[in-house]
């Protein structure tokens, strides 16, 4: 239908129709920044996204994208830092055809390192083509019509913020194991970042002497200086001895900007108390108490009979 009406519109035009090409920003493409989201944390890989802009006026009687001036077409984008601390990973970007009034997103990682927080410049280098000249020669009952397209670029700065993003710490931890039994942990666990972690999980791994690990089910979503208490419970090898040992736990949680879970190691250090006694030493114990009972029992019955025979006798 729309390649009909652009034939019918190249069919009105005159035999000697030249359509003058016009560098002026008034009848070309007007590419913008329309918005910039997704900081860049300090020491990770992270995405920013670019929000691309055609502010171009819109045409009364818009043509195909392609056959008109204000269209933007083949948009390469490039993403540059002046910062040797900012490391742009990704490379070139393709934005493809962007009509007048539409909108295109762009994604680039990059990575800060010996960054503090703060906001730092970067810049977006654009290389598109436009439409500069349309040419019609011919009859007007055979028009032959030649496309004249050139190419420009345009650079626009722009602006990255630079965070720590979440950083997961164990506070405090409540309770202590001892060999060959199981124990229950609470570990409180504060986001010291400036960022907020979502859906919160904690795993802990077996390792010696710490046999078996089983987590809780908890989640927890910690904005910056939030805490939340999560369980686990740890079975406790019986040849361990006293001291505090490292149990590796893997914390993961979503930053907020990313559909991809992040994960972040952390040790938790738990106390081994003293071996309790066993079963045998306290029934080893209650033996002892009830011989010296008996004893002490039969030594009075014998301490009474002797008296009793002392009367006797003396009667």
């Amino acid at each position: 239908m729309k390649a009909s009406i652009l034939l019918l519109f190249l069919l009105l035009l005159p035999a000697d129709f030249s359509a003058l090409a016009d560098d002026s920003p008034a009848e070309g493409p007007h590419l913008q920044i329309s918005s910039v989201y997704g900081n860049l944390e300090v020491g990770r890989p992270t995405s920013i996204f670019v929000v691309l802009q055609n502010n171009a006026s819109i045409p009364k009687e818009p043509d195909e994208p392609g056959f008109s001036k204000e269209t933007a077409r083949s948009i390469v984008a490039l993403l540059q830092s002046s910062d040797d601390r900012i490391k742009i990973i990704s490379g070139r970007q393709n934005a493809g055809l962007l009509a007048a009034g539409e909108n295109a997103t762009v994604q680039f990682m990059a990575q800060a390192e010996g960054t503090t927080q703060g906001i730092y410049p970067l810049q977006l280098c654009l290389n598109y083509s436009r439409l500069s000249q349309v040419t019609a020669s011919g009859g007007e009952r055979a028009p032959n019509f030649v496309f004249t397209y050139e190419k420009a670029s345009i650079e626009l700065p722009l602006q990255a913020k630079v965070v720590l993003g979440p950083k997961i710490e164990l506070e405090e931890l409540k309770g202590e194991t001892f060999p060959g039994t199981e124990s229950s942990l609470q570990l409180f666990l504060v986001n010291r970042g400036d960022e907020p972690a979502l859906d919160l999980q904690m795993l802990g791994r077996p390792s010696p002497p710490f046999l078996m690990v089983e987590n809780g089910k908890e989640q927890a979503s910690l904005a910056p200086g939030e805490g939340a208490s999560l369980s686990l419970s740890v079975f406790t090898d019986e040849n361990a001895t006293s001291g505090y040992y490292a149990l590796p736990c893997l914390i993961s949680y979503r930053n907020g900007q990313d559909k991809e879970r992040r994960n972040q190691e952390l040790a938790v250090l738990i106390y081994v108390g003293e071996p309790p006694p066993s079963l045998w030493l306290y029934l080893g114990a209650a033996g002892l108490i009830l011989l010296l009972l008996a004893g002490g029992l039969w030594g009075l019955r014998r301490l009474m009979s002797g008296r009793r025979r002392l009367r006797i006798i003396k009667s």
